[in-house]
């Protein structure tokens, strides 16, 4: 049972609304947000693509920017309870609206995994109709966390084997032509919204497949699930690993391509409750097009419960054609949680 009072709070469906929580779970008033006398200005600023600007990328993604919209802390009541609406379209509307604002506020900023892009939006094929978050979720009380500590490397392989000491998870490393890089040029430490990665390897696909310095890799990254996204337990695994792929989409594969769900399952991870969700990214048009050596790409996103009332961790693994591809099923294969 929460403790949490009723009131108004920052929507947990992603929009720039209030939405009022009546001490047991959210209902379907919302109200506009209220300025915060003396609090600081959002820049509101969209990333740049340029190279001074950006961080080197990742097996799927554009560069980091700075976050569109910044966490808010709850603010008081505006007055009386308003009345609870019976009608349950608002909250089908309000599913369908989480993965767009998602979408639109998180990979804004997101870690890069390749130093440009077109600026096309991802064309979606198959997708995922997953029920929205759980309404019953409290809002949280505590304040904004101060920007995340990253490591200053991240953890090299041993036994041909990564072990995370920031998620607890290892898994399998595959060698040549993998590599490490470096922990600064995959992670924003000032950006709450998108994953700290703490250990992975990436590899190489094309170089330069844009003609403009961008380069096209696989990669196998680990972090602790952003606590941009709301969660109350295992039962919310299913939701959040199809939130990630959707609201990561655009920017991890910005070339327009169609999107097709492989699985979408349940699994443990050395006991602990787990949820993944893999996908086959299709940009055959768009590579024949323009000669590009890989034409699909094969993803994973991997949420692993760690109990306790902490974040899950998440283990996102992208693999194109022009590699070998079974390396994703052995990562997954072979991940354990300390």
């Amino acid at each position: 049972m929460t403790t949490t009072p009723a009131g108004w709070y920052p929507d947990p469906y992603g929009s720039p609304q209030l939405r009022w929580w009546d001490g047991s779970q959210w209902t379907d008033a919302t109200h506009p947000r209220e300025p915060q006398v003396g609090a600081p200005q959002d820049p509101g600023q969209q990333g740049g693509l340029s190279q001074q600007d950006a961080f080197p990328q990742q097996g799927g993604a554009p560069q980091w920017a700075p976050p569109s919209q910044t966490a808010q802390l709850p603010l008081p009541d505006f007055g009386a309870q308003p009345p609870k609406q019976s009608s349950p379209w608002p909250w089908l509307l309000g599913g369908l609206a989480v993965v767009v604002v998602l979408a639109v506020v998180a990979v804004a900023g997101l870690f890069v995994v390749r130093t440009q892009t077109d600026g096309a939006v991802a064309k979606p094929g198959t997708e995922i109709t997953e029920p929205p978050l759980d309404r019953t979720v409290p809002p949280q009380e505590t304040e904004s966390p101060p920007p995340q500590q990253q490591l200053t490397e991240l953890p090299q392989p041993s036994g041909g084997r990564i072990s995370d000491p920031v998620t607890g998870l290892s898994y399998a490393y595959p060698g040549e032509p993998w590599v490490v890089p470096k922990a600064a040029e995959i992670n924003n430490p000032n950006n709450q919204k998108m994953p700290l990665w703490s250990s992975g390897y990436q590899a190489l696909s094309q170089q330069n497949f844009d003609g403009q310095n961008g380069d096209w890799v696989a990669s196998v990254f680990a972090a602790p699930l952003p606590s941009f996204f709301p969660y109350s337990g295992p039962q919310d695994l299913r939701n959040l690993a199809g939130a990630a792929l959707i609201a990561y989409e655009p920017d991890f594969y910005s070339p327009p391509h169609a999107r097709k769900i492989l699985s979408n399952k349940a699994l443990k991870v050395s006991g602990h409750d787990a949820w993944i969700t893999e996908f086959q990214m299709d940009f055959t048009e768009e590579s024949k097009r323009n000669g590009w050596k890989w034409q699909t790409e094969k993803g994973a996103f991997v949420l692993v419960d760690r109990g306790a009332g902490q974040q899950p961790v998440m283990l996102y693994a992208s693999v194109p054609d022009n590699l070998d591809q079974s390396v994703l099923q052995r990562v997954v294969d072979s991940l354990q949680v300390s």
